[in-house]
C-alpha cells in the first residue's frame, strides 16, 4: 500500500492551499515552528480530521507569507507516536515539494478542537534531485481542528 501514503499527503496539500505572497498573518498566530536546515522558521497552522473512503485523516498544515509549507498527514485521531515516513511534506518559498523520507511525530493533546505536539523530519526532494532537507524541533501549539 505504497499508494496510500501518498494519497495522504496528497489531500493534506489540497486542504491547505499556499497563502499569497501579499497575505500577512496576524500578530500572536504563528503557532507552529521548526528549524530548517538550522534556519529559524515560524507559520501559522490549522488542521482538519475527516473521513475519505473509509480511511481517517488528521491533516496539519502551517504556512508562511514567504509561501513556505508544512503539511503532515496522520491516519488517526488519537495522541501518542505516528511515523512520518511518506506523511510529511516540506514545500520551499520557491515551491519545490520535499517528502519525508524518515521522521517522528507526537501528538501530546487533543483538548476539544485544539491539537499540539512535535515534529521532525527528513525529506528529500519528490521530483528530480536536490539536497535533502532537516526540519528539526518543529512544534504546534493549540491549532485549530476542523470536522
Amino acid at each position: 500500500m505504497k499508494i496510500r501514503p501518498l494519497l495522504l499527503s496528497l489531500l493534506a496539500l489540497v486542504f491547505f492551499a499556499c497563502p499569497d505572497k501579499d497575505d500577512e498573518i496576524p500578530a500572536g498566530s504563528l503557532n507552529v515552528e521548526a528549524t530548517i536546515n538550522g534556519q529559524e522558521w515560524k507559520a501559522s497552522g490549522n488542521s482538519r480530521i475527516t473521513t475519505v473512503a473509509g480511511f481517517t485523516v488528521f491533516a496539519i498544515g502551517a504556512g508562511a507569507t514567504d509561501r513556505s509549507n508544512i503539511a503532515l498527514t496522520l491516519d488517526a485521531e488519537r495522541t501518542g507516536n505516528f511515523d512520518l515516513t511518506g506523511k510529511a511534506i516540506w514545500t520551499t518559498s520557491d515551491q519545490i515539494v520535499h517528502n519525508a523520507t524518515s521522521g517522528t511525530l507526537t501528538i501530546a493533546s487533543i483538548d476539544g478542537n485544539k491539537v499540539s505536539g512535535t515534529f521532525a523530519f527528513k525529506a528529500s526532494p519528490m521530483t528530480g534531485s536536490g539536497p535533502e532537507v532537516t526540519i528539526a524541533n518543529g512544534k504546534f501549539t493549540d491549532i485549530n481542528i476542523m470536522r
